[in-house]
């Protein structure tokens, strides 16, 4: 076991007081920047994140915002400041880039960065990574079937996006001029970068009242605490190796190519290796991960799994170790296209890592639908006569566990985003929601059930509408986990206008994927339908409580016939209530195989 002995000098009640005041002002960062920005993705599915890291370039706070970005700021933060250079930054300078080969997620996630100096030195960084709706390249709202990044959109290395507190106005306008929606876009960056001086002004205040030392050790007594938390939850394992995997359905280019990814858990004492040897090379088409995900992925599972509150930051990610192959699927290497790796690759990895802690702990989950809704639609707003262009973000059915059903209609565990409420997309965009609900009847069926997901029908209220996707679990299901059963299937299907039947994407199309896909254009009038997967189950449906089952009844959601098909439960309609001798004798059959299931 690693010696960790080291001194924790702040006094324990101080050290809460900052700690606690850190992650405030990430919090006030995301406030202001709901606030403030002029996207849905910021002010309604509040997709981004606020950091604060210190002088050393180690995140020391974060606010409980959105998983996959955390988990990449460790690693894109301080390669853009160890890029640049400390030694060429100035106050009021603000670094800016969204490279998804240089430790970052993926190519719209835009971080900024801002130096905070105290006589000169630098005692902290302030932090904003945020998913910009619309990045330029062949897509709105940057989601499809690209095979190559230049398809994706323009990407920035790090670079000074303000100097002493000027704007640089050249950058700016690059950017501005390489996206559908520059005034959003030019918006959603000072938003950003609005934040960065919020906190700024928040640090200033603590090292102002308590001193600039105390402030430095206290940053490293934060960390170190985390690391300590965190190495006594590893060696509470049992040490060994524990190997699962899972796949990806395709890359949206190569038609029914399935792509593996492999996860090995080797514990050892107080320290984690995360190891993805094995997975699948890097694919042709957009799913793959950049290692600033796979990271992140590996946090991700790893938080999920811990059985106390640690805190957040760089000491809690001290005891880990990823290991993924460059080229691979888990590490794309340039230029590969990697837009979608980050948002739909990313839960499918996170549930492979928690099918290998399901062979020594009870505390995983069978997996979730696998993934994010990533609709784009895009096209001339016939008030304005200007682009627009949306990222439509969907619930799935997160998978049953030891001691709870899955959630329903949740955004998956990379996200922790919302979708945007129908009165704003609706008031924003020329089309309406016609249906919206869970999807009645279709789970995976366990013990504890996995989630239900929704069920969504768009109509379009003017022509040209293009649509783009990058979607999952349209063939390849959650799986279940302890003899529960997999998870239902992704839908996506259209219909023209006085039409009747709902027609996939490839049979209507000629698509190479069912959830890959680019440009399909619809006009007014035109139909689409949504639906997204339910979660996988926990454990034998024979064992569910009768009483659960008819609670499924009673909300709509489960037909009789199924729950004695699923369950064994037989449900007396007439009375609502559960017939308790026949769901007896029938789980009786059941159980002996003389019966359906």
């Amino acid at each position: 076991m690693t010696d960790t002995a080291t001194e924790i000098r702040t006094d324990p009640f101080l050290l809460e007081i900052v700690r606690n005041y850190l992650i405030t002002t990430c919090r006030e960062m995301g406030i202001a920047m709901m606030r403030t920005s002029y996207s849905p993705m910021f002010n309604e599915a509040l997709d981004f994140s606020c950091v604060v890291f210190d002088g050393d370039a180690e995140m020391v706070a974060q606010a409980p915002f959105v998983p996959a970005q955390i988990g990449s700021t460790v690693h894109v933060v301080p390669t853009a400041i160890n890029e640049l250079g400390v030694e060429n930054l100035s106050p009021g300078d603000v670094i800016f880039t969204n490279d998804p080969y240089r430790g970052n997620c993926h190519l719209p996630e835009f971080v900024v960065v801002k130096p905070y100096f105290h006589e000169g030195r630098v005692l902290a960084y302030t932090a904003n990574i945020a998913h910009m709706t619309d990045v330029g390249g062949m897509v709105p709202a940057a989601f499809g079937d690209h095979q190559n990044m230049f398809q994706e959109g323009i990407r920035f290395p790090p670079i000074k996006i303000y100097e002493q507190d000027r704007e640089v106005e050249s950058i700016f306008k690059i950017l501005i001029s390489n996206v559908r929606t520059p005034k959003h876009s030019y918006g959603d960056m000072k938003a950003m970068i609005g934040s960065l001086y919020l906190a700024e002004r928040r640090i200033a205040e603590l090292v102002d009242r308590y001193g600039a030392e105390t402030f430095v050790q206290c940053c490293e007594d934060i960390k170190d605490v985390s690391e300590r938390l965190m190495r006594a939850e590893i060696a509470s394992w049992p040490d060994g190796e524990y190997a699962a995997e899972g796949l990806l359905e395709d890359d949206g280019v190569v038609p029914d190519r399935p792509w593996k990814i492999c996860g090995t858990l080797v514990v050892r004492g107080d320290e984690l290796i995360v190891d993805f040897t094995g997975s699948d090379p890097q694919c042709f088409g957009p799913a793959n991960q950049t290692f600033g995900t796979t990271a992140s992925s590996a946090y991700n599972a790893v938080l999920h799994m811990v059985s106390s509150d640690i805190p957040y930051n760089h000491g809690c990610y001290r005891p880990i170790s990823v290991i993924a192959q460059p080229g691979s699927f888990m590490n794309v290497s340039y230029p590969a296209s990697s837009v979608g790796g980050n948002s739909d690759t990313h839960p499918t990895t996170v549930d492979v890592l928690l099918k290998a802690f399901s062979l020594f702990s009870e505390r995983s989950s069978a997996a979730d639908g696998g993934t994010c809704g990533c609709i784009g639609f895009g096209g001339e707003d016939p008030a304005t006569r200007e682009p627009y262009a949306h990222l439509h973000l969907e619930g799935v059915g997160w998978g049953g566990r030891n001691d709870a059903d899955g959630n329903d209609a949740q955004f998956v565990k990379n996200g922790n985003c919302a979708n945007t409420p129908i009165e704003v997309a609706e008031t924003r965009y020329p089309f309406l929601n016609i249906e919206y609900q869970l999807e009645p009847g279709k789970v995976g069926h366990g013990r504890h059930r996995g989630g239900f997901g929704t069920r969504r029908v768009f109509r379009f209220l003017t022509d040209g509408v293009h649509i783009s996707s990058h979607t999952n679990r349209h063939r390849v299901k959650a799986w279940g986990l302890e003899e529960g059963e997999d998870g239902t299937n992704t839908i996506i299907a259209f219909r023209r206008k006085g039409e009747t039947e709902w027609v996939r994407a490839r049979e209507a199309f000629g698509t190479a994927s069912y959830g890959k896909f680019s440009n399909i254009v619809m006009n007014e009038g035109d139909e689409m339908l949504f639906v997204t997967p339910s979660g996988g189950g926990y454990g034998d449906p024979l064992e569910r409580d009768p009483e659960l089952v008819l609670a499924d009844w009673h909300d709509g959601l489960l037909p009789a016939a199924d729950a004695a098909e699923a369950y064994g439960v037989v449900v007396d309609e007439a009375a609502g209530t559960v017939d308790g001798p026949a769901t007896d004798a029938r789980r009786s059959t059941m159980r002996s195989g003389d019966g359906s299931r």
